[in-house]
């Protein structure tokens, strides 16, 4: 592996500050929001690489739709955000940045469908960057990017020349079809240009999406976690293996004597005008919080043998006096997996391992 020399050109012009007297013409090329009309969208787009994806409401018209686009400083964008387009399929738009030379092709899907299955069997690379991503389909097979990752945050320090060696990878130990997702824990750059200190990644796979430099500043708020959810959670299932590594490294990079211990939970939640997604410093204790499935402890620890999976069944605890009303109130869904439980603190043993498959949230409607 290898400084990502990006990131330290970056930090470099930062601690410059203004001794650079002519700055040239921006090579960013970014969509940095994506609206559609109220009365169409459902919940704000989620910008996942160059992957957008917009949960919309059903029985609506997507024949001929003209988002409302914002783009990054002096980028141009084609076709035209003013021209109406199809979105019952696909749509590619393609970002020029101010330097005419650097360019972004941003594919925008809408669904009108909350996903309830999760098999791992589809994986992507979603930008120019080595590692992959798992995408899912939903039940009129159209393409969804529901999952994040910690890779996005890793990739700015720490570039690997392959894949599967990221923290989190497709893997063939799997209970059906081809493949699982499969999250480790590594030693960590440590100290980056003496802004952060970074002993241990973790592998962490989640439903949301990542914002990479907010990583470097503060890693709970680089996470907003939650896609939109249709019916009454009840129980998240699935199949997992893990393995804790031998010695835990707290984030000041000592040696303690302490258990690593995974992550494997799911969080219901009630959306409003000041909470469409949870982040890492709230995403256990906010006050919209309707239900949490979490893994006890006991499974948290390890499974018998790190070849054979073992099944869960996690029920949905419901923690307040909240009565689930779809009529009145929008609910997203949170799902999180880390082979290091305290992995979002750069905390965890070096060789932790999770592999997880299968992954089902069985709702009311699934249920009856």
């Amino acid at each position: 592996m290898r400084i990502y020399k990006a990131f330290i050109v970056v930090m470099a012009l930062l601690l410059c500050g203004g001794c650079i007297k002519d700055e040239p013409l921006s090579p960013y090329a970014d969509i940095d929001a994506f609206v559609l009309p109220a009365n169409i969208m459902l919940s704000p787009a989620t910008i996942n690489q160059n992957n957008i994806t917009v949960f919309v409401r059903k029985n609506v018209d997507l024949t001929a739709l003209v988002p409302t686009i914002t783009l990054s400083e002096g980028a141009t964008i084609q076709p035209s955000a003013d021209i109406p387009q199809d979105f019952t399929r696909p749509v590619n738009y393609t970002v020029t940045a101010p330097d005419g030379k650097h360019q972004r092709v941003y594919t925008v899907e809408l669904t009108s469908r909350s996903l309830y299955k999760y098999g791992f069997e589809n994986w992507e690379v979603l930008s120019s960057n080595a590692y992959e991503t798992p995408v899912e389909y939903d039940l009129e097979k159209k393409r969804t990017t529901p999952w994040d990752s910690s890779n996005k945050g890793i990739n700015i320090y720490v570039q690997y020349p392959e894949a599967s060696q990221y923290p989190i990878h497709k893997t063939t130990q799997h209970t059906e079809g081809q493949y699982a997702a499969e999250m480790l824990t590594k030693n960590g750059p440590g100290s980056i240009l003496g802004i952060v200190n970074i002993p241990v990644v973790a592998g962490s796979l989640f439903t949301g999406v990542l914002t990479p430099l907010n990583a470097l500043k503060d890693p709970l708020l680089a996470t907003e976690f939650g896609q939109p959810i249709e019916h009454k959670p009840l129980r998240l299932t699935g199949k997992y293996i893990y393995k804790a590594g031998a010695d835990y490294i707290d984030k000041k990079g000592l040696r303690i004597g302490f258990r690593d211990s995974c992550a494997v939970y799911s969080v219901f939640f009630r959306t409003d005008r000041n909470l469409e997604r949870l982040n890492g410093t709230n995403i256990l204790t906010h006050p919209n919080i309707v239900a949490i499935a979490m893994m006890p402890p006991a499974g948290r620890a390890g499974t018998p043998n790190e070849n054979d999976f073992v099944a869960f069944d996690i029920p949905f605890d419901y923690k307040t006096d909240h009565v689930v009303d779809f009529d009145k109130n929008t609910y997203k869904l949170v799902i999180i997996f880390s082979s290091s439980y305290w992995g979002d603190y750069y905390e965890g043993a070096p060789g932790s391992h999770l592999v997880v498959d299968d992954v089902e949230i069985i709702t009311e409607e699934i249920e009856e």
